[in-house]
């Protein structure tokens, strides 16, 4: 961090940042909400960038006090301008080469497929994380039939390394770029696409530069925007490998890590 820098643009993750894992309607604790509040009165944005869809991020974005700037969601494939509730931006890619080759491997997989904002279609079976928005029940050939910004697969019982072993071994890079949850929750989209190009989109439209962005975060769909921005801080539970690709370590979620950060520049 060079003397005297200031972030001009806060990147913020949702779960395990600014409220706790897996509880998507859980509003930010008080000491969290007051310190974005003072980035935003000091006139500096503050950005959602997260993997939930629009609907489940824009109430905990409201929670914030964040209002009228671009939201990152659907790790980056979607960017939705809150102020006039309309996508800026989005990305989609033909995921049915991906859902078969997944179900050839993992015959108990269900699917979800997202279509911006927020509304999915699901495969018998499939339960999402989070509640809020639109689903529908199709089969595994009317849920691949159309391009999406994200496929979503589930192994009942299967663990993150076991998950990601399978992904690693049928998803072509050049293809598709993916990412696991905690819960080995399985997100599929473009290649390329993620929270960094996400932000990107936004920091273009407001002219700011990336090394004047400060990001926390603390998961994997975090890594990439952390190798992007200026300052990149990670969450004190956050797995090894995510801290090794942050700037610093600040307290975990549980002891509003993120409010301790933001009170640095603004107290």
């Amino acid at each position: 961090m060079r003397p005297g820098w200031r972030p001009k643009l806060v990147a913020l993750d949702l779960d395990g940042t600014v409220v706790p894992y897996g509880r998507a309607g859980t509003r930010p604790s008080l000491a969290v909400a007051a310190a974005v509040g003072r980035v935003i009165d000091a006139g500096v944005p503050v950005v959602v960038a997260t993997g939930r869809a629009v609907p489940d991020a824009v109430d905990t974005a409201v929670a914030l006090g964040i209002r009228g700037v671009e939201l990152v969601c659907t790790n980056g494939a979607v960017v939705y301008d809150a102020g006039t509730a309309s996508v800026i931006h989005s990305v989609t890619v033909d995921v049915a080469p991906a859902a078969k080759a997944l179900a050839a491997r993992i015959p108990e997989a269900v699917f979800a497929a997202e279509r911006a904002p927020g509304g999915f279609v699901v495969t018998d079976g499939f339960h999402r994380e989070f509640t809020v928005g639109r689903e529908r029940v199709v089969d595994l050939e009317t849920l691949v039939a159309e391009p999406t910004v994200r496929l979503v697969c589930v192994a009942p019982g299967w663990d993150v390394t076991r998950m990601g072993a399978v992904a690693a071994e049928v998803l072509d890079p050049a293809e598709y770029s993916w990412d696991l949850g905690f819960s080995a929750w399985l997100d599929v989209q473009a290649p390329g696409v993620s929270k960094a190009t996400g932000t990107a989109m936004v920091c273009a439209d407001l002219g700011i530069d990336p090394s004047d962005v400060l990001a926390i975060g603390d998961g994997t769909n975090d890594i990439e925007l952390f190798k992007w921005v200026g300052w990149a801080v990670a969450m004190g539970q956050a797995p090894e490998v995510v801290q090794s690709f942050a700037d610093e370590v600040t307290d975990p979620v549980e002891l509003d890590g993120c409010a301790t950060v933001l009170s640095r520049w603004f107290p």
